[in-house]
C-alpha cells in the first residue's frame, strides 16, 4: 500500500478495530518501519486536538526533515505563503497592507534554499565592491572615492534584488497557484494573499489544505526517490517495472475524535477540490496515503463497503466485504473504479478504504500475558488467545492481573478462572474489563442488580450465532435494539470475531461466518451474569440428571443466568413463529437454550434421536449446540465438569449411539469454551466418539462423521 503508482490516487485507509485493540501500537510500529526511507508524519488527536490548519502545519513540519531516499527535503511553498498571510495582522490601509504582504514574500524568499544561497552571494559581491572602492582607487583622490562609495550604497539593494530574483522565481508556481484558487477571484498574487489574510479561520481551511496537497504532489513529481537508497523487498509481480516510488504516509491516531474528524473531512474535501480544479487522470494524484485509527463505523462507508457485522453485502449494491489489514491491497480498493461502481467518484466515500486490524497472534499474546508475571501459574497460549481474541487491551489486562497475583493466595483464589480473578481491592477482572471496553451509553454491571444490565442482555442474545445476523429483534428484551446498535457501531460485533470450531466446515460447508460479539467482551459479560446469583442445575451441585426436573428447586434463590436465557428463549419462539420460521429450526434453537440452562441430558437425547437422518446436517446441529454458553468451566476444572455432565448416562440403559452422542456433545461443549485447555487426550476422545458413531450408523454415507473425526487425529 505504500508503493505509489504514477498517476494513481491514494486511499484514506480506515484501520478498524474496537477500543484498545492495538491500533495505536500499530501506527507507532508503521512509523518506526518507515524510518528515514518513506516520507511520513504522525498526528495524535487524542494528545493534541488541534484545528485542521494547525494539523496540516504539523504534518508539513514533520515531512520537511531529511530523507535517505530524497536528494532534497520536501518544501511546502504554497502552504507556507498562505499560512504566513493568514497569521499576519494587516494594516487597514490597502497600500500598507500590500507592502506588508510583499515584505512577507521577500522575507520568505530569503529563507528558502535559493534565497539563502543568494544572500551568501550578495554578501560576497558586497565585500568585493568594498575592496574595489577602497583598494583600487587612490586614497589621495577623495572625490572619485566618495563617488564610488555613493554608487556602491545605491547599488546594494539593486544587487540584492537581482540576486534574490532567481530565488523568488523558484516561488513563481506557488504564487501563481494562489492566483488560480476560487477565493482569489482572479486577483494578483499579492491581492490574493491579502484576501486570504482577511478571511475567517474557517474560510481558509479549504484553500490551505488544498495548498498542502498541491505542494506534496509537486514535490513527488519533481523530486522522485533515489533508486539506490531503498531497501524494499520487491515482489516478482513488480520486478518488471524496474523501480518503484513510495507514497507519503500520514498516520492519524484519534481519527474519530472531533478534531480528527474535522481534519480528515477537510483533507478529503481538499483532495476533491484539487481533482475538480485539475480534471484528468492524474488530477488528484497527490502522494499522501492516510492510515487512520478508527473505532467506530461511519455511515458513509456503507455505500461501498459491507458493515463488519453483516455476513453478506446488500443485494444490488456495489458493497464489498472489508479485508483484513494483512490482506489489504490496492487492487481490492481500486475495484470500485470499474464500470457501474456507484456512487459518483467525486465523493469523499470514493477515497475511504476500511480494513480490519488483524488480531494479535497466539504466540505474541502468550508472550505479553506472561511478561512480568513470574509468580503466577502459567496460562497456556491457546487459552489466552481464545479468551482474549487477540485483543491488545485484553491481553494487557490478563498480564496485569497475573502480575498482581499473590503467591500466598489460598487455593480458592488460585483456582478462579481469569475473568473472575480479583485485584487487591477485591474487584474482579471482568468488571474492570467491561469498564474499559463498553461503549459510552452502556452501563457497566455492578455488584447488585435489580434487573440484568443491557450489556449483559445483549451478550446473552449475541451468544446464539443464529440471532446475531437476524434483523428481527424480540421487543420483550429491554433496550436490546439500542444495545446492539451501540455494540455494532463501536465494532464489538463482527464476522471477524467468529472463532470457527474444527468441525464447522464439515457441517456448514462454505457458509458465511456469522457475526458474533468479541469473545473477551462476551466472556466478561457472561461471567458477570454467572456471578450475579446462585448456580442453576448445572452449577456446583452438578447438572440435572436424566430424569430430574429442569427448573430450580422450590424456594431456591433466583438465578439470573437461568432467568435471562429462559426469558430470551420465550421471546424468540413467538418471533420465529410469527415470521414463518421452519419448525425444525425453532426446535434446534430451543435445544440450544435448553443447553444454556444446563439441561444436558434431554438435549443429548434429542440430538441422538436425529442421528440417522442426515449425518452432515447432524454434524451441523452438533456444532451449533456445542457453541452454547457454558458456565461449568467457570466453576470447576473441565475434567470435573465432563464427569458431572455424564454422571449416570452410561448406567441409564441407553444404546451405544445415545451414549456416544452424549459423550461427544459434552466433550465439544467444554472443548469450545475458551477456558478449556485443549490437549491430545481431549482430541483422542472426540476422534473416538466420531468413529464409534460411524461404526454404528444405519446410513450408508458416513463421510461427514469420518471427516469430523479426522480433524482431531
Amino acid at each position: 500500500m505504500i508503493w505509489r503508482h504514477p498517476g494513481g490516487r491514494q486511499p484514506v485507509v480506515a484501520l478498524l478495530g474496537p477500543r484498545r485493540s492495538g491500533k495505536s501500537s500499530l501506527l507507532r510500529a508503521v512509523s518506526q518501519g518507515c524510518g528515514s526511507t518513506v516520507v511520513h508524519a504522525h498526528l495524535d488527536f487524542h494528545e493534541n486536538p488541534v484545528d485542521p490548519v494547525s494539523a496540516a502545519a504539523l504534518t508539513a513540519f514533520q515531512m520537511m526533515r531529511g530523507w535517505d531516499t530524497l536528494r532534497r527535503s520536501p518544501v511546502f511553498h504554497r502552504f507556507a505563503l498562505g499560512l504566513l498571510a493568514l497569521n499576519e495582522e494587516l494594516e487597514p490601509d490597502r497600500a500598507r497592507a500590500t507592502d506588508q504582504i510583499r515584505g512577507l514574500i521577500q522575507q520568505y524568499t530569503r529563507n528558502t534554499r535559493g534565497g539563502r544561497f543568494a544572500s551568501r552571494l550578495e554578501e560576497a559581491v558586497d565585500a568585493t565592491m568594498d575592496v574595489v572602492a577602497t583598494g583600487v582607487l587612490s586614497p589621495l583622490v577623495s572625490g572619485p572615492r566618495e563617488t564610488a562609495s555613493a554608487v556602491r550604497e545605491r547599488a546594494r539593494p539593486v544587487i540584492g534584488s537581482l540576486l534574490q530574483g532567481p530565488a523568488r522565481w523558484g516561488l513563481r508556481d506557488a504564487l501563481r497557484w494562489h492566483v488560480g484558487i476560487p477565493e482569489a477571484e482572479s486577483a494578483g498574487s499579492v491581492d490574493a494573499l491579502i484576501r486570504l489574510s482577511s478571511a475567517s479561520r474557517s474560510a481558509v481551511v479549504a484553500p490551505l489544505m488544498a495548498a498542502f496537497l498541491a505542494d506534496a504532489k509537486d514535490q513527488a513529481e519533481r523530486h522522485p526517490a533515489l533508486r539506490s537508497a531503498c531497501s524494499c523487498e520487491v515482489p516478482d509481480s513488480e520486478r518488471a517495472r524496474g523501480r518503484h516510488d513510495h507514497a507519503w504516509v500520514l498516520l492519524v491516531d484519534g481519527a474519530q475524535t472531533p478534531a480528527g474528524r474535522r481534519f480528515l473531512s477537510a483533507f478529503l474535501a481538499a483532495r476533491l477540490r484539487n481533482a475538480q480544479s485539475e480534471p484528468g487522470a492524474a488530477a488528484a494524484a497527490d502522494p499522501v496515503v492516510v492510515l487512520a485509527a478508527c473505532d467506530q463505523w461511519q455511515p458513509e462507508w456503507t455505500t461501498r463497503w459491507c458493515e463488519p457485522w453483516r455476513t453478506t453485502p446488500l443485494p444490488d449494491t456495489p458493497q464489498r466485504r472489508i479485508p483484513l489489514l494483512s490482506g489489504a491491497t490496492r487492487t481490492v480498493w481500486t475495484r470500485q473504479d470499474g464500470a457501474g461502481a456507484a456512487p459518483d467518484a467525486a465523493s469523499a466515500a470514493h477515497y475511504w478504504y476500511p480494513v480490519w486490524l488483524d488480531p494479535m497472534p497466539e504466540e505474541q499474546a502468550a508472550a505479553v500475558a506472561d511478561d512480568g508475571a513470574p509468580l503466577a501459574a502459567p496460562v497456556p497460549a491457546p487459552v489466552v488467545h481464545a479468551l482474549t481474541g487477540g485483543h491488545w487491551g485484553a491481553v494487557l489486562a490478563v498480564q496485569e492481573q497475573r502480575a498482581a497475583a499473590s503467591p500466598d493466595a489460598d487455593a480458592a483464589e488460585r483456582d478462579r478462572p481469569l475473568p473472575a480473578a480479583v485485584d487487591a481491592d477485591g474487584r474482579p477482572l471482568w468488571s474492570r474489563a467491561l469498564e474499559e471496553c463498553l461503549p459510552e451509553g452502556l452501563a457497566v454491571p455492578g455488584g447488585a442488580w435489580s434487573a440484568p444490565p443491557p450489556a449483559v442482555l445483549a451478550a446473552a442474545y449475541l451468544a446464539d450465532m443464529r440471532t446475531a445476523d437476524d434483523p428481527r429483534v424480540p421487543p420483550e428484551i429491554a433496550d436490546l435494539p439500542r444495545s446492539l446498535e451501540l455494540l455494532r457501531r463501536n465494532l464489538w460485533v463482527s464476522t471477524f470475531f467468529h472463532r470457527p470450531s474444527l468441525i464447522r466446515d464439515v457441517g456448514w460447508g462454505e457458509a458465511d461466518r456469522p457475526a458474533v460479539l468479541h469473545p473477551w467482551l462476551g466472556r466478561c459479560a457472561l461471567t458477570a451474569l454467572s456471578a450475579a446469583g446462585p448456580a442453576g442445575p448445572a452449577g456446583p451441585a452438578g447438572p440435572a440428571g436424566p430424569g430430574e426436573p429442569a427448573g430450580p428447586a422450590p424456594g431456591a434463590a433466583p438465578d439470573p443466568w437461568r432467568e435471562v436465557f429462559t426469558r430470551q428463549s420465550h421471546a424468540l419462539a413467538p418471533l420465529a413463529a410469527a415470521h414463518g420460521g421452519p419448525a425444525p429450526g425453532r426446535e434446534e434453537q430451543q435445544l440450544f437454550y435448553d443447553l444454556c440452562l444446563g439441561d444436558f441430558a434431554p438435549v443429548a437425547e434429542a440430538l441422538a434421536n436425529r442421528f440417522d437422518r442426515d449425518h452432515r446436517a447432524w454434524v451441523r446441529l452438533l456444532d451449533y449446540l456445542a457453541s452454547a454458553p457454558c458456565r461449568l468451566v467457570q466453576e470447576r476444572p473441565a475434567h470435573e465438569a465432563y464427569a458431572a455432565l455424564l454422571a449416570g448416562i452410561e448406567r441409564s440403559g441407553r444404546d451405544v449411539v445415545a451414549v456416544a452422542t452424549a459423550k461427544l456433545l459434552a466433550l465439544l461443549w467444554l472443548y469450545n469454551d475458551p477456558l478449556t485447555e485443549r490437549s491430545r487426550r481431549w482430541d483422542a476422545q472426540i476422534e473416538e466418539g466420531f468413529e464409534r458413531l460411524a461404526h454404528n450408523s444405519r446410513l450408508l454415507d458416513v463421510s461427514a462423521l469420518q471427516q469430523a473425526g479426522a480433524l482431531f487425529a
